[in-house]
């Protein structure tokens, strides 16, 4: 219960991923965001907060509506076919949605066709129920991304279970990814 209780502290406010920064660094002013999977905002507010345009992106109302007027919202249908136009976002952040995605080489499209050209894409996930080891996930990773997007980096990451931001941790094997599409 108390794992719980700190995860969904965690999904309605928490500390932003720690990748943030390199982002926000590669990124210049005023660039536009997407945050796929969103929850209570933790990384939306971050990047809104360095002067970001950020558009949060969720298919549950009630985290879109504790956001404010920090960002725009929108909420998402279960297919993830994304209601952007192409080329509409510099970056996309997508920390820990991909983990629930069925349909991961749609998603994986989707997320290649909004991105504008040289845009990037900070992937953090991890898996449900918690039991495949780095190597598997990146694996996933390959098979959804791979032939659609270059791979900058691939990281090798750990957090608390139940507890995302907490990676002093090491309980659940997760990782972290940025990518670029390819043309």
């Amino acid at each position: 219960m108390q794992a719980w209780a700190t995860h969904a502290r965690e999904l309605l406010g928490g500390s932003p991923s720690p990748r943030l920064r390199e982002l926000v660094e590669a990124l210049g002013p005023g660039a536009r965001v997407l945050e796929v999977g969103c929850g209570g905002g933790r990384n939306a507010r971050y990047l809104s907060g360095a002067g970001f345009d950020v558009v949060a992106l969720d298919v549950a109302s009630v985290p879109l509506l504790l956001l404010g007027a920090c960002c725009d919202r929108v909420r998402a249908t279960a297919d993830f076919r994304l209601p952007f136009a192409s080329s509409s976002f510099d970056a996309a952040v997508d920390s820990y949605a991909f983990t629930f995605v069925v349909r991961r080489r749609l998603y994986a499209r989707e997320l290649r066709r909004v991105l504008k050209p040289g845009g990037l894409l900070l992937l953090e996930f991890d898996a449900e129920p918690h039991v495949l080891s780095h190597e598997e996930l990146e694996a996933a990773a390959q098979e959804a991304f791979g032939g659609l997007f270059e791979f900058l980096y691939v990281k090798r990451i750990h957090h608390a279970w139940g507890c995302l931001h907490d990676e002093s941790r090491e309980e659940v094997p997760a990782v972290a990814a940025l990518l670029t599409p390819l043309k």
